[in-house]
């Protein structure tokens, strides 16, 4: 089985408040990913939540997700993917991290990176977007015990760049990628998804 673990514990200093709670197109930026992962072929989705735990929580239960805490989030977000990492269920034979601030990350993407760990065999698929590689990001059992040795902020690219013959990339549209970290991101993927400013329901 894989799991959808999405990250969605940041203090989100730049936005000034709980970012993955704002709403775009009906619905908040937690509960676009949720959905996605939801509709992927990932038997379960798993968030986890650290500022802003108790709403973050609600809000994923209420989309259909499974929640666990980070209380060491303020230490980085690799506590928060080692946290995720150690809640999978005993079989999980791999994790597709996704974070809370890309809520146009689509189910078909999510099976795409899937896919290019099943045919390639490659403990680890990453996105390629926009001429970088990162989230959203498969990483399997056999690199699960190198995520507790990240520190800081750092995640999928660390270990990319520690295992790089271990590696698979997808090519994503940037659109897809687009993560919300101010409130002129939020504005602008509001624009691009409603040139006339208003909230559609998704």
């Amino acid at each position: 089985m894989i799991a959808a673990l999405i990250l969605a514990a940041g203090r989100a200093t730049r936005m000034g408040e709980a970012k993955v709670l704002l709403p775009l197109a009906g619905r908040t930026l937690l509960a676009h990913v949720v959905a996605a992962g939801r509709a992927s072929r990932c038997g379960t989705v798993i968030v986890v939540a650290g500022a802003h735990a108790a709403d973050v929580r609600r809000e994923a239960e209420a989309a259909g997700a499974q929640v666990v805490d980070n209380p060491r989030y303020a230490d980085g977000m690799a506590t928060s993917l080692a946290a995720g990492i150690a809640a999978l269920p005993a079989g999980c034979e791999a994790a597709v991290v996704l974070l809370g601030d890309q809520p146009r990350v689509r189910a078909d993407a999510i099976d795409r990176l899937i896919a290019a760990y099943r045919a390639t065999g490659k403990p680890m698929v990453l996105s390629h977007y926009g001429g970088v590689s990162g989230a959203p990001a498969l990483i399997a059992r056999p690199l699960f015990a190198g995520v507790s040795a990240l520190t800081g902020d750092t995640g999928a690219r660390a270990l990319a760049a520690r295992w790089p013959d271990r590696v698979a990339e997808v090519a994503l549209d940037p659109d897809e990628a687009w993560d919300v970290d101010t409130p002129d991101d939020l504005a602008r993927i509001r624009q691009a998804l409603d040139p006339n400013g208003r909230e559609t329901p998704s």
